[in-house]
């Protein structure tokens, strides 16, 4: 989160590579959303009732921006309302930005790889890490950013795409146990995989 009192220690003048942004935690991606947007429409309203003829010089602002690119990796399958989650970071999106998503697919073969194989097998993560219900499939995932239809695995939180979101990818992540090295797969979605997601202009 843009700290304001830090806009003080960076003058306009900076390149974007020169400004630091403070993250602050303890936020979720709802209320770290609601705050943004607020401070945005403060921003907004006044430029525009002070400046009425460049109402849009708001957009060269750097501090409350909407983004160009939004990210929420592993990160689905872990919170109570994952709708509410992609509602929020979808609102933080400009017309034409991508969202990437990515989650495990709730399939016996995820099962058997990211709770059996990487909580009790191998230790990779504490045991209880994962909950295979928790789970997200592509459909599943593409309803709650898109709509029309899929998003809900059994936990209540259905469909919240309003339709301003389209897919434009989604990848499989598979790892190589020989090398356990990564590489992304179209045709293999059955554990660990990624979506993209643009907002409409």
């Amino acid at each position: 989160e843009w700290n304001e009192s830090n806009k003080n220690n960076n003058n306009n003048n900076n390149t974007p590579e020169e400004r630091k942004i403070m993250y602050v935690g303890g936020k979720t991606v709802e209320e770290f959303a609601s705050h943004w947007l607020s401070k945005r429409n403060e921003t907004i309203t006044t430029t525009t009732t002070t400046t009425p003829s460049s109402s849009s010089s708001h957009d060269n602002n750097p501090q409350f921006e909407l983004f160009d690119i939004i990210t929420t990796l592993e990160v689905v399958e872990h919170v109570p309302d994952p709708s509410s989650l992609i509602r929020a970071a979808v609102s933080l999106l400009k017309p034409g930005g991508i969202l990437f998503v990515s989650t495990i697919n709730r399939t016996a073969k995820s099962y058997g790889v990211a709770i059996v194989g990487a909580e009790y097998v191998t230790g990779m993560v504490p045991v209880g890490t994962h909950d295979w219900n928790s789970f997200w499939s592509v459909e599943e995932v593409r309803g709650m950013v898109c709509g029309g239809g899929g998003g809900d695995n059994g936990s209540g939180n259905g469909d919240n795409g309003d339709g301003t979101m389209k897919q434009i990818a989604v990848n499989g992540m598979v790892v190589n146990p020989l090398n356990m090295e990564w590489s992304l797969d179209a045709s293999d979605v059955d554990v660990n995989w990624i979506g993209a997601y643009q907002k409409k202009e």
